[in-house]
């Protein structure tokens, strides 16, 4: 008898298998999904931290900027209290001394002392009542501003010398008549007092907040144990001051330096005074309720993979060849579809009319990564010499040397910048090129750029700028006849009373001849003033570089030309500006066809306003040392922009004057201008009229050797 046949025992253990295999899957997948979800829930918990402490970052900043905003009122008051007792009048200045105390014994300002020195270091005032004229010249934050450029300046916490408490010292220096050294203003801040306001708005469990000198890491308050940590040394190398010399406002995770907790820490940057403020919370504590659900995750799908792993081993000793040879296959196609896009890439990059570069810094030297195709046939030179600084200085116009460097030098400190130069080509031609390059990368180190040919740009801006020049010169010239026709009509008549002298008095009348010529002479200057400064004015701004420039001979200068346009339209013009302003880096003639269109295009507007309407031009200046600028806000009351231009007004040819009125090129000229300076223009209305603000980069030595 034949032996029966066991069909049914063959295929059981594969499918004992699979079955195992499947379930072990299924478990695996779940445990896997939890713990997933748990990550996601602990991502998540991260980023409402972040956006908390971002926030108390923001509101500490805030915070701080209103207490430096009042401290400098108080450094303005002191100045002007020091012009006053120069000038004599010393009821005003016992005025601002006596408005000086009372600010200090306000307590929500957290004053504890205003004060101010003499030349020589010694106590000159101080709110404080009984207060002597005891020698600070040792202070730190007396004896840095005598050989230092006028800025705020923030001590460590000490021991004042009259309060007698812990305290910060903000101070700034006064100055004489002539601008010499005159001083120090003082303002005395509570660090207990300003610790307290950090922790009132650093509430969150483990949270802690604080503030620091951004050079060298001093502690300056802190929301918990503050009155402990004021005398510790500074710390250079926290987290937060590094992070800061590299960006403005940032977060990370990062190790207490205090005691090695993991926090979660977040900084912005304050200008004034170079501060930084920080805030950041104990990642144990805000993460707690994750630890034990995260362990108990891991620990099961662990344990679950390994059975997993042992389940379908036998499964995968069959299909391992198989799969083993289709991932050959995929990643060969792979392979040749990337060589392939690369291909394409190429191709599209060398048609391209911007050339990309890439590299990286690495000791602070670039090092070039990648350059496209194209940049030989944009900028004329292979990689290997445009990108060179030394190579290629020596191909670049003389004159925009120094833009170039001061280019990588800003993307180094700034993260970004933006240059045109001009590069002779290895045919012997000439180009203008435009350079922009940022910092990109987690640790910004990487640098990415382009280069564009903007030769016909720059001529085509050329040409609209000549030919709004020839338009306003036209305009200009009208104007200059009527101004000229005042000293030819006086030069005619006193020659004719200097003939009649003669004729009629033989030499009795040379002395009256000779009077009356000299009214000739001044008037014939009047006019050579007039026609000179017309020729200047004509001349093309590319041939004058950025130098330093008196701003108010600039705008004597563009009232000169257009005076006669006001006086014909009955407008009053109110220039504001102080007698003496620093200088600005600037191009003369340019900056002068800045405020002659400004002029004009009030003119234009107020000449629309009905009979019996105020036609006023206002011209005011502001000193921000800071950001060394100056600002100048020039406004008129000729009604405002519309609302529906005003995004447009900077836009070249665009304007809502009739045809034959206006070329629309007038305003984007002077925004074109601006930005050459390396300053801005903004427009809004108020007042009844348009108001533009322009911001001029002060000239210092340093700025204008690069």
């Amino acid at each position: 008898m034949a032996e029966p046949r066991r069909e049914g025992r063959l295929p059981g253990r594969p499918v004992w298998i699979a079955a195992a295999g499947f379930w072990l899957a299924v478990l695996a997948t779940g445990t896997g999904g939890v713990f997933l979800l748990l990550r996601h829930e602990e991502r998540q918990l991260a980023r409402e931290v972040k956006a908390r402490c971002l926030s108390t970052v923001d509101a500490l900043h805030q915070t701080l900027q209103g207490t430096l905003e009042a401290i400098q009122r108080v450094h303005v008051l002191q100045q002007l209290q020091r012009d006053l007792l120069r000038q004599g009048n010393r009821d005003g200045a016992q005025a601002i001394s006596g408005y000086l105390t009372d600010v200090a014994a306000q307590e929500a300002l957290g004053i504890l002392q205003i004060a101010a020195t003499d030349a020589r270091g010694v106590l000159s005032f101080s709110s404080v009542p009984g207060w002597a004229p005891i020698p600070l010249a040792d202070r730190e934050h007396v004896r840095v501003h005598v050989d230092r450029p006028a800025a705020l300046f923030v001590s460590e916490p000490l021991i004042g010398r009259i309060s007698g408490r812990w305290s910060l010292q903000l101070s700034y220096p006064l100055h004489d008549a002539e601008g010499r050294f005159d001083g120090v203003s003082i303002v005395s801040l509570d660090p207990l007092l300003l610790s307290r306001r950090l922790a009132e708005i650093s509430t969150a469990e483990g949270a802690l907040s604080a503030l620091m000198r951004l050079d060298d890491g001093a502690l300056l308050a802190r929301s918990r144990d503050a009155e402990a940590q004021l005398a510790r040394p500074p710390l250079g190398d926290h987290p937060a001051v590094r992070a800061a010399r590299d960006a403005p406002r940032g977060s990370f995770r990062a190790p207490s330096a205090l005691d090695g907790r993991d926090l979660l820490m977040c900084f912005r940057k304050v200008p004034e005074g170079r501060l930084l403020v920080a805030a950041a919370e104990d990642w144990a504590i805000v993460s707690q309720p994750f630890v034990a659900l995260q362990r108990w995750a891991w620990a099961s799908f662990a344990l679950i993979m390994l059975l997993l792993a042992g389940g379908l081993l036998a499964l995968l000793r069959g299909a391992g060849l198989r799969a083993t040879r289709r991932l050959l296959a995929d990643a060969e196609a792979d392979r040749a579809a990337t060589a392939t896009a690369w291909t394409r890439l190429e191709q599209l990059l060398e048609a391209a009319p911007v050339a990309i570069y890439a590299g990286r810094l690495e000791a602070a030297c670039f090092r070039t990564e990648f350059a496209s195709p194209n940049l030989h046939r944009v900028a004329g030179w292979p990689p290997e010499v445009l990108l060179d600084p030394a190579a290629a200085a020596e191909r670049m116009d003389a004159a925009t040397v120094a833009l170039r460097a001061d280019f990588r030098r800003h993307v180094l400190t700034e993260g970004q910048a933006l240059v045109e130069y001009r590069c002779r080509r290895a045919d012997g031609s000439w180009r203008w090129l435009r350079e922009e390059a940022r910092r990109v990368g987690p640790d910004a180190r990487d640098i990415v750029g382009y280069l564009l040919d903007v030769t016909e740009q720059r001529e085509t801006a050329a040409w609209a700028a000549a030919s709004a020049r020839l338009t306003m010169l036209g305009e200009l010239a009208a104007n200059m006849a009527h101004e000229l026709n005042q000293p030819l009509a006086v030069i005619s008549l006193a020659a004719e009373n200097a003939s009649a002298a003669l004729d009629e008095d033989g030499a009795a009348g040379i002395p009256d001849a000779l009077e009356t010529l000299d009214l000739v002479a001044q008037q014939a200057a009047r006019c050579k003033e007039v026609v000179q400064h017309l020729r200047l004015f004509s001349s093309p701004d590319k041939r004058q570089a950025l130098a330093e420039v008196r701003l108010e001979t600039v705008v004597q200068g563009a009232m000169l030309l257009v005076r006669g346009a006001l006086r014909d339209a009955g407008i009053t013009l109110h220039n504001r500006l102080p007698a003496i302003l620093p200088p600005i880096r600037a191009n003369a003639v340019g900056a002068e066809q800045v405020f002659v269109n400004l002029f004009l295009n009030a003119r234009d507007a107020l000449a629309a306003l009905p009979a019996g309407a105020a036609r006023e031009i206002s011209i005011t200046a502001e000193v921000e040392e800071t950001p060394g600028r100056l600002t100048i806000r020039f406004a008129d009351t000729g009604g405002g922009i519309p609302p529906e231009a005003m995004g447009r007004v900077f836009e070249p040819f665009f304007t809502t004057k009739p045809s034959d009125k206006g070329t629309g090129l007038g305003l984007a000229i002077c925004h074109s201008a601006m930005r050459g300076f390396g300053g801005d223009i903004r427009v809004r209305n108020a007042d009844g009229g348009a108001e533009f603000t322009l911001d001029f980069p002060l000239a210092t030595p340093e700025r204008e050797t690069t």
